[in-house]
């Protein structure tokens, strides 16, 4: 087997018929394309709207050395979008041991019959914190501007005013760059905001929301998730309205943002009822999506004509995120599928 189409539809019985299925489950095999199964190794993520009936998800790999590097290198000549191509020419010169990719495919809201340029999460590979180092944004404005295309000006500008914001000992986690969305922006994902430190945070950004409705957001969940990321967006003007809030279960164990990075591995279904029933009670997650997410965690041995797997299936985080008036639940879900021969015994 070597297509990771082939290994998702072995794997298809696995999957919660609530959360994908259907023409879901198609459009998702058919922009996955020829990736090859070795991309399951890594890691692959599932985002899953929790208030709308279609089960459906968008789609994101990890982009680890090896096959899943060769296949883009080989195929950057002939790739589907531009970010593809891009991909191509940055892993050729892909140097520094420290770097991580990964791919986000939006699936869902984009018309049938056409595949969207995948938006790319970079680590920005240092703890940059507001508190005390200087940010130098050259180098990851560098590579958020190559993917978007064009001078990186505007990526250098919206990076100096994010991290001038942010509260002491903040870290930024993820950025990232989406091609098929505008106005152009930066995405960054940071950890280590106190929930007594977001108004002020935000006020710094100039994020154009409504500060009450954090408010409510962060007080009401607070008895069932106490710890987040902030996903936002930002320009060289200020922040965009769309704002998320990436929350994890209070059962998460272990000091600092590291430990939320592997919840999906260490985690439980039970893990997730609290808040999974918090939000089917508010009307924000549907119960038999609710069902079917807290089914998705389980590791399993698989053996099968091509060899033996582990299988690791687990839930990583429930964004909220707040745009304009409304207030939506995602899932993030991932699944690995490795080698069994690659796994050390402890």
């Amino acid at each position: 087997m070597t297509q990771l189409q082939g290994l998702m539809q072995s794997l298809r019985p696995r999957i919660p018929g609530s959360l994908l299925a259907g023409r879901g489950w198609d459009r998702l095999l058919g922009r996955i394309g020829d990736l090859p199964a070795a991309a399951a190794a890594g890691l692959c993520g599932f985002e899953l709207k929790l208030d709308d009936p279609l089960p459906a998800a968008d789609f994101s790999v990890a982009v680890t050395p090896g096959p899943v590097v060769r296949h883009f290198l080989v195929n950057r000549e002939a790739a589907a979008t531009s970010t593809e191509a891009w991909l191509g020419t940055y892993l050729a010169d892909w140097s520094r041991a420290d770097d991580w990719l990964m791919l986000a495919y939006d699936i869902i809201g984009i018309p049938e019959g056409r595949q969207a340029a995948p938006a790319v999460y970079v680590r920005p590979g240092t703890r940059f914190l507001s508190g005390g180092e200087t940010f130098h944004p050259d180098r990851l404005a560098k590579t958020l501007g190559s993917i978007l295309g064009g001078e990186n000006g505007h990526e250098h500008r919206a990076l100096t005013r994010a991290f001038a914001a942010l509260p002491p000992n903040a870290v930024a986690v993820f950025a990232a760059a989406a091609p098929e969305r505008v106005p152009r922006f930066v995405r960054l994902v940071v950890a280590e905001v106190a929930a007594h430190q977001v108004e002020a945070f935000l006020d710094r950004i100039e994020w154009p929301g409504s500060m009450p409705a954090v408010s409510r957001l962060l007080s009401g969940m607070r008895d069932v998730s106490e710890r987040f990321m902030i996903a936002f967006d930002v320009t060289e003007d200020g922040a965009l309205p769309r704002l998320g809030f990436e929350m994890y279960p209070t059962t998460v164990l272990g000091a600092g943002y590291p430990a939320l990075l592997s919840t999906w591995l260490t985690t439980t279904g039970a893990d997730w009822r609290g808040l999974t029933g918090h939000l089917v009670d508010r009307s924000l997650c549907l119960p038999e999506k609710a069902e079917g997410l807290l089914s998705w965690p389980k590791c399993n041995n698989i053996y099968g004509p091509d060899g033996a797997y582990r299988l690791y299936m687990g839930i990583n985080h429930i964004k909220m995120v707040i745009d304009g008036e409304r207030l939506q639940a995602k899932a993030y879900a991932g699944l690995q599928c490795c080698p069994l021969s690659g796994i050390r015994s402890t």
